[in-house]
Formats: structure tokens, sequence, C-alpha cells
């Protein structure tokens, strides 16, 4: 996918570090921030806007590649 020119990561998902797909562990590890805030902003947004929330989370995790497999 997308190379951060900064420290060639990949954004990509990742399983190892993952509680669900591993696509906030992911995200978090692209730009360089705690995969706990990012939790966290998923569950808010899942409980206040359910189901434009799930889309965006299936569509993220349907086109990031999987980084451990």
């Amino acid at each position: 996918m997308r190379q951060n020119s900064s420290e060639g990561t990949r954004l990509e998902l990742d399983r190892r570090n993952g509680l669900v797909v591993g696509l906030c562990a992911g995200l978090a590890r692209y730009f360089d921030v705690d995969a706990t805030w990012l939790r966290i902003a998923a569950v808010i947004g899942a409980v206040l806007m359910t189901k434009l929330a799930v889309a965006l989370y299936v569509i993220g995790w349907l086109l990031l590649d999987d980084r451990n497999g």
C-alpha cells in the first residue's frame, strides 16, 4: 500500500499486535501513536455511529495487506 517516506513504514495490518484483525495496531504503527488511543476511538465510533464505524473498519481490514501473513 502506501509508504511512509520518513520511516519507510508500510500501512498494513498488524495481526501480531492486534486484538481483532490488527487494523488499529497497523494504523498505530504507521502513524507512530499508541494503539490504545485508536482502539478507544474505534469503540466510541462504533457506539455513536455504528453502521459507519463498522463499515469503515471492514473496508480498512479488506484493503490493507497483512504484515504477518
